[in-house]
């Protein structure tokens, strides 16, 4: 199923303007939300210096918060840029999501941040019956 790309911007990007939604597709119980970069190069981390000649694409999948008890994910297409200093010890970086993700993380900063409040409100909670006594797995 195909749906309306304005609308899923706006719903699912809400203030983060780093990507464009190209397609949306929801298909047994999962959103899936196709994206790209929506700047037009990036500024090295190490010297600063600003790229637009794209070496490389490759994709990530990013678990977001669910939408409508469906579970959503962002299949976001990443550049890879090409640096032309030369005294860079590094060729090649990735377009940086920072409001979106945190490098290398499968979660969104949003799922991250509810996850982080769950484990909060609930740190030093015991589950009922957990841990089991030794007894009952030993005599399992």
């Amino acid at each position: 199923m195909q749906t309306n790309a304005p609308f899923w911007d706006s719903l699912v990007s809400d203030r983060i303007d780093e990507m464009d939604i190209e397609a949306v597709t929801a298909a047994f119980g999962t959103v899936e939300v196709a994206a790209r970069g929506r700047a037009t190069g990036a500024e090295r981390p190490d010297c600063g210096r600003f790229s637009d000649r794209v070496h490389d694409r490759y994709q990530r999948r990013l678990k977001d918060l669910p939408l409508a008890e469906q579970v959503l994910v962002i299949r976001l297409t990443v550049r890879r840029f090409i640096c032309g200093s030369a005294h860079c010890p590094r060729r090649t970086f990735a377009e940086p999501f920072s409001r979106l993700a945190a490098p290398h993380a499968r979660f969104t900063t949003r799922l991250n941040h509810a996850l982080e409040r769950v484990g909060l409100a609930l740190a030093g909670k015991q589950a009922p019956g957990w841990p089991p006594s030794w007894a009952s797995v030993r005599d399992g």
